[in-house]
């Protein structure tokens, strides 16, 4: 690896990591979804599985880390069309997210049993090509589909993020197989750690913005609800809200019941367009 290559790395490394932490903070705050952070963690775990790839065999020239390899992309594979049906307006029928997820599942145990029986070179043109699609396919459906009110805000990056896939990711298949057919020694190169650079900075600012957003100085104006409809007591709610404060907290500190709170705040949430406080906070940052 060129200290260029190194250096991004690095640079992929700590983003992806920062950004899982940033994730886990907002969902924990009802702020982020289960099916973004299994897609920030899958990348993390397929970048640790090129990595460790590439310097064993510089060093030693074995290859025990493929069958790494292809399970991490399978579960990229997995959770990318799954993080992006859950931002997009797009009604999928729940039989077909279980044949998805059955297909990553058969594909993971078939990973498995083509290192235990030497077979895994068979595997991973199909595992690359169960990535490539998926990746497409989850490409096409941003280019084509509305997003959830939540992400709103960053829909144009999103867009400029799916132009990109469409050509990096086939691009870095094709170089893949070049230097594989050509026996010459494969190297991680810059597409792959640059792609994640992207890609982790880019959620990690939307969940830093989002949190911002909760901090418990900011005092929201009247002018932010006047077009919702929000009776006095939703607006007491909502200042709350945007505090980050906890349906409990908000009970104690009004003398009013949780019951009665969760019921203001779903009121506020439909009253706006959402079904989350997410989604709620998304509107208020856009």
């Amino acid at each position: 690896m060129t200290l260029l290559e190194i250096v991004l790395m690095i640079i992929a490394y700590t983003l992806i990591i920062v950004t899982i932490f940033l994730q886990l903070v907002c969902y924990k705050r009802n702020l982020e979804t289960f099916e973004t952070i299994a897609f920030t963690f899958s990348l993390l775990l397929l970048i640790i599985a090129l990595t460790v790839s590439s310097f064993l065999e510089q060093i030693s020239h074995i290859k025990t880390t493929d069958a790494f390899i292809l399970l991490t992309m399978v579960l990229v594979g997995l959770t990318t069309p799954l993080n992006v049906l859950r931002e997009r307006q797009y009604a999928v029928k729940s039989v077909f997210k279980k044949i998805f997820i059955g297909l990553s599942a058969f594909l993971f145990i078939s990973v498995i049993a083509a290192w235990f029986f030497n077979f895994l070179p068979y595997m991973q043109y199909v595992v690359t090509l169960f990535l490539g699609f998926s990746v497409v396919l989850s490409m096409i459906l941003i280019r084509t589909t509305k997003p959830h009110k939540r992400i709103m805000h960053r829909e144009k990056t999103e867009r400029i993020f799916a132009i990109a896939f469409m050509i990096l990711v086939p691009l870095s298949l094709i170089m893949n197989y070049y230097y594989k057919s050509s026996n010459a020694e494969l190297k991680i190169g810059f597409t792959i750690p640059l792609v994640f650079i992207l890609l982790s900075g880019s959620k990690f600012l939307d969940d830093l913005q989002r949190l911002s957003l909760m901090n418990p100085q900011i005092e929201p104006k009247e002018q932010n609800f006047k077009n919702y409809g929000l009776s006095e007591r939703e607006k007491e709610i909502a200042m709350l809200l945007v505090k980050g404060k906890t349906y409990n907290e908000i009970s104690e500190a009004l003398y009013i019941s949780l019951p009665t709170v969760k019921t203001h705040a779903s009121n506020i949430y439909r009253k706006f367009g959402v079904k989350s406080r997410a989604g709620f906070t998304a509107i208020l940052i856009s």
